[in-house]
Protein backbone atom coordinates (compact mmCIF):
# COMPACT_ATOMS: atom_id res chain seq x y z
CA UNK A 1 0.00 0.00 0.00
CA UNK A 2 3.26 2.39 0.52
CA UNK A 3 1.88 5.64 1.15
CA UNK A 4 -1.60 5.53 0.84
CA UNK A 5 -2.77 5.18 4.75
CA UNK A 6 -5.36 1.94 5.30
CA UNK A 7 -8.92 3.06 6.00
CA UNK A 8 -10.16 2.87 8.93
CA UNK A 9 -14.22 3.58 9.92
CA UNK A 10 -13.47 3.70 13.55
CA UNK A 11 -11.25 6.86 12.86
CA UNK A 12 -13.88 8.47 10.15
CA UNK A 13 -16.84 7.46 12.42
CA UNK A 14 -15.27 9.45 15.46
CA UNK A 15 -13.91 12.12 13.08
CA UNK A 16 -17.65 12.60 12.08
CA UNK A 17 -18.48 13.51 15.33
CA UNK A 18 -15.66 15.61 15.95
CA UNK A 19 -16.31 17.31 12.66
CA UNK A 20 -20.36 18.10 13.40
CA UNK A 21 -19.42 19.95 16.52
CA UNK A 22 -16.62 21.85 14.58
CA UNK A 23 -19.55 22.99 12.41
CA UNK A 24 -21.51 24.09 14.94
CA UNK A 25 -18.63 25.96 16.07
CA UNK A 26 -17.22 27.83 13.55
CA UNK A 27 -20.55 28.18 10.80
CA UNK A 28 -23.79 30.14 11.36
CA UNK A 29 -25.23 27.48 9.21
CA UNK A 30 -24.77 25.39 6.30
CA UNK A 31 -26.90 25.12 3.33
CA UNK A 32 -26.76 22.45 0.17
CA UNK A 33 -29.25 22.65 -2.85
CA UNK A 34 -29.47 19.58 -5.07
CA UNK A 35 -28.61 16.72 -2.94
CA UNK A 36 -31.56 14.77 -3.28
CA UNK A 37 -30.33 14.28 -6.99
CA UNK A 38 -27.61 11.93 -5.61
CA UNK A 39 -29.42 9.64 -3.15
CA UNK A 40 -30.58 7.03 -5.95
CA UNK A 41 -27.95 6.88 -7.99
CA UNK A 42 -25.84 3.19 -7.92
CA UNK A 43 -22.83 4.79 -9.86
CA UNK A 44 -19.18 5.20 -8.35
CA UNK A 45 -19.33 9.36 -7.98
CA UNK A 46 -16.37 11.76 -8.57
CA UNK A 47 -16.93 15.35 -6.77
CA UNK A 48 -15.58 17.87 -8.30
CA UNK A 49 -15.62 21.28 -7.28
CA UNK A 50 -13.88 24.42 -6.40
CA UNK A 51 -11.46 25.21 -4.20
CA UNK A 52 -12.25 28.25 -1.86
CA UNK A 53 -11.01 27.37 1.71
CA UNK A 54 -9.77 25.12 4.44
CA UNK A 55 -13.10 23.68 4.88
CA UNK A 56 -13.66 22.23 1.50
CA UNK A 57 -12.79 18.53 1.82
CA UNK A 58 -14.29 18.25 5.03
CA UNK A 59 -17.99 19.57 3.42
CA UNK A 60 -17.44 17.27 1.06
CA UNK A 61 -16.83 14.25 3.80
CA UNK A 62 -20.48 15.33 5.52
CA UNK A 63 -22.22 15.57 1.95
CA UNK A 64 -20.38 12.00 1.28
CA UNK A 65 -22.12 11.08 4.65
CA UNK A 66 -25.32 12.16 3.93
CA UNK A 67 -25.97 10.75 0.62
CA UNK A 68 -23.64 7.24 1.27
CA UNK A 69 -23.39 6.67 4.74
CA UNK A 70 -21.86 3.25 3.72
CA UNK A 71 -19.57 4.59 1.34
CA UNK A 72 -15.72 5.16 2.10
CA UNK A 73 -14.91 9.18 0.22
CA UNK A 74 -11.39 9.20 -1.39
CA UNK A 75 -10.15 12.52 -1.44
CA UNK A 76 -7.32 13.96 -3.21
CA UNK A 77 -4.91 16.11 -0.82
CA UNK A 78 -1.34 17.72 -0.93
CA UNK A 79 0.96 15.32 -0.17
CA UNK A 80 2.26 17.82 2.74
CA UNK A 81 -1.42 18.08 3.89
CA UNK A 82 -1.56 14.31 4.44
CA UNK A 83 2.29 14.67 6.02
CA UNK A 84 1.26 17.50 8.26
CA UNK A 85 -1.88 15.34 9.20
CA UNK A 86 -1.17 11.59 9.25
CA UNK A 87 -4.73 11.22 10.36
CA UNK A 88 -6.33 12.27 7.37
CA UNK A 89 -4.89 8.93 5.40
CA UNK A 90 -6.65 6.78 7.47
CA UNK A 91 -9.95 8.47 6.58
CA UNK A 92 -9.57 8.25 2.93
CA UNK A 93 -7.41 11.18 1.76
CA UNK A 94 -4.47 10.26 -0.69
CA UNK A 95 -1.82 11.98 -1.27
CA UNK A 96 -0.08 13.51 -4.23
CA UNK A 97 2.94 15.29 -5.03
CA UNK A 98 2.44 18.27 -7.92
CA UNK A 99 5.17 17.54 -10.63
CA UNK A 100 6.24 14.67 -9.67
CA UNK A 101 5.36 11.83 -12.46
CA UNK A 102 6.19 8.92 -10.06
CA UNK A 103 3.67 10.20 -6.87
CA UNK A 104 1.11 10.86 -10.01
CA UNK A 105 1.11 7.66 -11.60
CA UNK A 106 0.78 5.63 -8.23
CA UNK A 107 -2.04 7.69 -7.52
CA UNK A 108 -3.95 6.77 -10.53
CA UNK A 109 -2.69 3.14 -9.97
CA UNK A 110 -3.78 3.18 -6.69
CA UNK A 111 -6.93 4.76 -7.53
CA UNK A 112 -7.90 2.15 -10.15
CA UNK A 113 -7.46 -0.22 -7.53
CA UNK A 114 -10.44 1.33 -5.39
CA UNK A 115 -12.55 1.71 -7.95
CA UNK A 116 -13.20 -2.12 -8.86
CA UNK A 117 -12.14 -3.02 -5.34
CA UNK A 118 -15.67 -2.58 -3.78
CA UNK A 119 -19.08 -2.10 -5.14
CA UNK A 120 -19.87 0.38 -7.41
CA UNK A 121 -22.70 1.89 -5.55
CA UNK A 122 -20.19 2.97 -2.66
CA UNK A 123 -17.20 4.10 -4.45
CA UNK A 124 -16.82 7.82 -3.58
CA UNK A 125 -13.98 10.40 -4.62
CA UNK A 126 -13.41 13.82 -4.50
CA UNK A 127 -10.77 16.28 -6.06
CA UNK A 128 -10.43 20.02 -6.53
CA UNK A 129 -8.65 20.47 -9.72
CA UNK A 130 -7.83 24.06 -9.27
CA UNK A 131 -4.47 23.32 -7.49
CA UNK A 132 -4.81 26.19 -5.13
CA UNK A 133 -7.62 28.13 -3.45
CA UNK A 134 -9.69 30.96 -5.27
CA UNK A 135 -12.38 33.10 -4.64
CA UNK A 136 -15.77 31.79 -5.72
CA UNK A 137 -16.48 34.78 -7.74
CA UNK A 138 -13.07 34.63 -9.51
CA UNK A 139 -13.65 34.72 -13.47
CA UNK A 140 -11.55 31.94 -13.95
CA UNK A 141 -11.35 28.79 -11.33
CA UNK A 142 -8.09 27.81 -13.26
CA UNK A 143 -8.90 24.22 -12.75
CA UNK A 144 -5.88 21.75 -14.06
CA UNK A 145 -5.52 19.70 -16.86
CA UNK A 146 -4.79 16.37 -13.92
CA UNK A 147 -8.57 16.35 -13.22
CA UNK A 148 -8.71 14.57 -17.07
CA UNK A 149 -6.20 11.98 -16.05
CA UNK A 150 -7.70 10.73 -12.82
CA UNK A 151 -11.14 10.82 -15.12
CA UNK A 152 -9.68 8.33 -17.17
CA UNK A 153 -8.56 5.96 -14.11
CA UNK A 154 -11.74 6.05 -12.55
CA UNK A 155 -13.72 5.49 -15.58
CA UNK A 156 -16.62 4.35 -15.93
CA UNK A 157 -17.80 7.65 -13.29
CA UNK A 158 -19.94 10.06 -12.70
CA UNK A 159 -18.95 13.04 -12.52
CA UNK A 160 -20.77 15.91 -9.63
CA UNK A 161 -20.21 18.90 -10.16
CA UNK A 162 -20.29 20.95 -6.60
CA UNK A 163 -20.00 25.08 -6.32
CA UNK A 164 -18.71 25.97 -2.85
CA UNK A 165 -18.74 29.39 -1.11
CA UNK A 166 -18.71 31.18 2.12
CA UNK A 167 -20.88 34.26 2.90
CA UNK A 168 -20.21 36.70 6.09
CA UNK A 169 -24.14 37.38 6.10
CA UNK A 170 -25.42 38.94 9.05
CA UNK A 171 -23.41 37.31 12.22
CA UNK A 172 -20.38 36.58 13.65
CA UNK A 173 -19.96 33.31 11.90
CA UNK A 174 -20.25 32.89 8.47
CA UNK A 175 -22.37 30.60 6.30
CA UNK A 176 -21.47 28.37 3.79
CA UNK A 177 -23.37 27.49 0.68
CA UNK A 178 -22.90 24.36 -1.74
CA UNK A 179 -24.87 24.39 -4.80
CA UNK A 180 -25.05 19.94 -6.37
CA UNK A 181 -25.33 20.53 -10.30
CA UNK A 182 -26.90 17.64 -12.23
CA UNK A 183 -24.58 14.02 -11.74
CA UNK A 184 -23.16 13.49 -15.39
CA UNK A 185 -21.41 10.65 -17.51
CA UNK A 186 -17.60 11.25 -18.07
CA UNK A 187 -18.29 10.45 -21.67
CA UNK A 188 -19.89 13.69 -22.09
CA UNK A 189 -17.52 15.73 -20.72
CA UNK A 190 -13.82 15.28 -21.20
CA UNK A 191 -11.82 18.73 -20.42
CA UNK A 192 -10.62 20.42 -17.23
CA UNK A 193 -12.06 23.59 -18.81
CA UNK A 194 -15.18 21.57 -19.76
CA UNK A 195 -15.65 20.57 -15.73
CA UNK A 196 -14.68 24.04 -14.62
CA UNK A 197 -17.56 25.41 -16.53
CA UNK A 198 -19.88 23.33 -15.24
CA UNK A 199 -18.71 24.04 -11.44
CA UNK A 200 -18.59 27.62 -12.67
CA UNK A 201 -22.43 27.83 -13.33
CA UNK A 202 -22.96 25.73 -9.60
CA UNK A 203 -21.39 28.89 -8.19
CA UNK A 204 -23.27 31.34 -10.57
CA UNK A 205 -26.36 30.24 -9.01
CA UNK A 206 -25.57 30.01 -5.93
CA UNK A 207 -24.09 33.89 -6.23
CA UNK A 208 -27.78 34.94 -7.74
CA UNK A 209 -29.68 33.40 -5.71
CA UNK A 210 -27.64 35.56 -2.31
CA UNK A 211 -28.00 38.42 -4.53
CA UNK A 212 -31.72 38.19 -4.81
CA UNK A 213 -32.36 36.96 -1.29
CA UNK A 214 -29.68 38.81 0.95
CA UNK A 215 -29.78 37.82 4.66
CA UNK A 216 -31.93 34.80 4.18
CA UNK A 217 -31.55 31.72 1.82
CA UNK A 218 -34.70 30.71 0.73
CA UNK A 219 -36.31 27.13 -1.23
CA UNK A 220 -34.67 25.50 -2.96
CA UNK A 221 -31.24 25.83 -0.19
CA UNK A 222 -32.11 23.48 2.66
CA UNK A 223 -29.89 24.14 6.21
CA UNK A 224 -28.06 20.98 7.30
CA UNK A 225 -28.77 19.90 10.89
CA UNK A 226 -25.27 19.51 12.38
Amino acid sequence: MGEFGRYSYFTRKCFDQYLSWNFKKNFSGIYTSGSSQLENLSDPLLFVSNHVSWWDGFFLFELQRRIRPKARLFTIALKETCEKNPILTRMGVLPLEPGKVASLTALLKHLKFLRHEGRAEEFTAAFFPQGRIRPSFASELGFQRGIEGIVKALSPITIVPIGIHIEPMIGKKPTAVLQIEEPISCVNVKTADEYELKVRKALGYIHQTLFHSGEKLDSPFERWST
